[in-house]
């Protein structure tokens, strides 16, 4: 057996045992189990997450008698016109219900989450993870279809969206949108003033700005 102390900021905690060969996310779900707390971001002694849950505790460098500082992640929400998604911020599991109709167009792919922002349109949402790069799902007339411009989405630091398009301001200032032209999808008239953004606010219709 593997015995891993887990404990919480303010000093609470337990000694937890699972099997050698279990995985992270074994060590997770007992956490929360133990603590009756979801949600929890499992943190070691040098400052790593834990986030690939189908990482074995061993790949993972957790040891025999390792300390791990658990942290309640807080939930966020973002909606859509019948629909909401939640996430937790750096967290790997994205939800998302409401109108049966809305939630089947906004299905989350299958995908290594670590999700930092998500913004939504009337029947779209749009998520930065951890690397920089943004995924986008839902109706493609609402922004959910961004591989047009996927190339161009590196080191995205901020989403902002109007009722139909998604606008992405990048590190280096820049601008990069999507969706349907009339709703501010294409802002290639301003394209060159649009440089050391810090900051991009949405109109109803259109909302690159």
């Amino acid at each position: 057996m593997l015995r891993v102390n887990v404990t919480f900021p303010s000093g609470s905690g337990e000694t937890l045992s699972l099997p050698e060969h279990s995985k992270v996310g074994d060590l997770k779900l007992l956490a929360q189990e133990t603590f009756k707390k979801g949600f929890l971001k499992l943190v070691t002694v040098g400052g790593n997450v834990l986030t690939n849950l189908t990482d074995s505790l061993q790949a993972a460098g957790v040891q025999d008698g390792e300390v791990l500082t658990a942290m309640v992640q807080e939930i966020r929400l973002a909606s859509a016109a019948s629909a909401f998604v939640s996430w937790c911020c750096g967290g790997n599991q994205v939800v998302t219900w409401g109108d049966p109709d809305y939630v089947v167009d906004c299905a989350v792919p299958d995908l290594p989450w670590n999700v930092q922002q998500i913004q939504a349109t009337s029947h779209a949402f749009a998520a930065i993870l951890a690397d920089g790069s943004v995924v986008a799902w839902g109706d493609r007339k609402d922004g959910g279809d961004c591989s047009a411009v996927q190339d161009q989405l590196r080191n995205v630091q901020q989403i902002q969206a109007t009722d139909h398009a998604f606008a992405a301001i990048l590190a280096d200032g820049s601008v990069v949108a999507w969706g349907p032209p009339d709703s501010g999808g294409i802002c290639s008239a301003v394209q060159d003033q649009l440089r050391n953004v810090q900051q991009i606010q949405a109109a109803a219709d259109p909302g690159c700005r």
